[in-house]
């Protein structure tokens, strides 16, 4: 465990960015990249670790990313949000509420398993 900017111990979490058809289509990519970038600059510590993914299965409501072990579904992502996504990765702050909640229980559920199954 690292620490954060107070010297407490921090999580380490992995942020994983849907690089599937349809949010590859919407622009993940991109947003990956400006994501990446952003961290790199805010996260001197490196406990928030960035990861492509290949698809969740939320397609419809793509752009999406994951925080993990958080357990965190954001969808419908766009550029304007990286910034509160960043300010609650690198803070002691919350999720971005508005971001939650779009897709099925059952896919983020899946997701979940998947990622703590080690896929």
């Amino acid at each position: 465990m690292t620490k954060d900017k107070e010297g407490e111990d921090a999580p380490s979490r992995l942020v994983y960015v849907c690089e599937g058809g349809d949010c590859s289509e919407k622009g993940s990519v991109d947003l990956y990249e400006d994501l990446k970038a952003m961290l790199e600059e805010e996260d001197p510590t490196h406990r928030n670790k960035l990861r492509k993914f290949p698809c969740f299965g939320g397609c419809a409501h793509g752009i999406n990313v994951v925080v993990f072990p958080d357990r965190c579904f954001y969808s419908k992502v766009t550029t304007a949000d990286l910034r509160d996504i960043v300010d609650s990765l690198v803070s002691k702050g919350g999720r971005v509420d508005r971001l939650t909640g779009k897709v099925e229980k059952d896919v983020e559920q899946i997701t979940y398993d998947l990622l703590t199954t080690g896929f």
